[in-house]
């Protein structure tokens, strides 16, 4: 059994993965940590539980591996603790930046960390396909993409629209274009327009189009519950937890690295 310390306990994801971990026997919830004055904090949130805290080391030795989907604040301060108590750790913390990332390279010489804007299998599998259809399709097949999720949703675009917008400009080339109104002429070879909706309770969506003449091909993933992302975040703590000190994403987690 592997035991996990859950940081953003409160949250949507967080009670997205206190529900699968009660469904999954191979896991079980050690510690559940919210931020410093959080009305969480003191109270039991679900069965076989202990209640909320909110000091990050005081559960370091409850748990295995910790589970990180907060702020990217919170996240920055908690990955520093868990390199000094050696705790590996699961970051699905959304809107990270460059400095984030700088950060979380120099901290993997200490601990394992998987770090993903998206724990989603079929998400992991989409950056593939449009790895593949950008490297296939001929020039003139002009890309877009565009993501829908939750009016909540802070960042935009997402991780995962940016990881996509990535991976079409290393292979394509390119810039981005976010907003059209600016433009004064037709759209330049060059544009890779990336588009954010933000409405209602939406999961995730994600579509990347390429158009050429005569046709065009749509490469769209839609998540329809959280829990996929939880399910996800699962699969990295397990493989987190037998992997050397490093940084990891998604695409390691799932073995679809050793398929390229």
């Amino acid at each position: 059994m592997i035991n996990l310390i859950l940081c953003g306990a409160s949250g949507r994801m967080g009670q997205a993965l206190i529900e699968c971990i009660r469904e999954n026997p191979e896991f079980r919830i050690a510690a559940l940590v919210e931020r410093r004055g959080h009305p969480a904090v003191g109270k039991t949130c679900t069965e076989d539980a202990p209640p909320v805290v909110d000091d990050l080391l005081m559960a370091m030795n409850q748990g295995q591996v910790i589970i990180e989907f907060t702020t990217p604040e919170s996240t920055l301060a908690n990955a520093k603790k868990a390199a000094i108590i050696k705790k590996p750790m699961v970051i699905g913390t959304t809107g990270l930046a460059v400095e984030h990332a700088e950060l979380f390279a120099d901290l993997a010489r200490e601990i394992p960390l998987v770090v993903s804007s998206n724990m989603s299998v079929g998400v992991n599998l989409l950056y593939r396909l449009v790895e593949l259809a950008a490297r296939r399709l001929p020039p003139d097949f002009e890309a877009e993409i565009v993501e829908s999720h939750h009016r909540w949703k802070k960042d935009a675009p997402s991780g995962t629209a940016k990881k996509l917008l990535d991976e079409l400009i290393m292979i394509r080339g390119g810039a981005p274009v976010y907003d059209r109104q600016k433009s004064e002429g037709a759209r330049t070879a060059k544009e890779i327009g990336v588009f954010s909706l933000r409405a209602g309770d939406i999961v995730g969506e994600h579509t990347v189009t390429f158009a050429g003449t005569g046709e065009r091909l749509e490469l769209t993933h839609r998540a329809h519950s959280r829990t996929v992302f939880a399910q996800g975040a699962l699969l990295a703590a397990r493989f987190v937890l037998a992997a050397p000190p490093g940084l990891y994403d998604m695409q390691d987690v799932l073995g679809l690295k050793n398929e390229k």
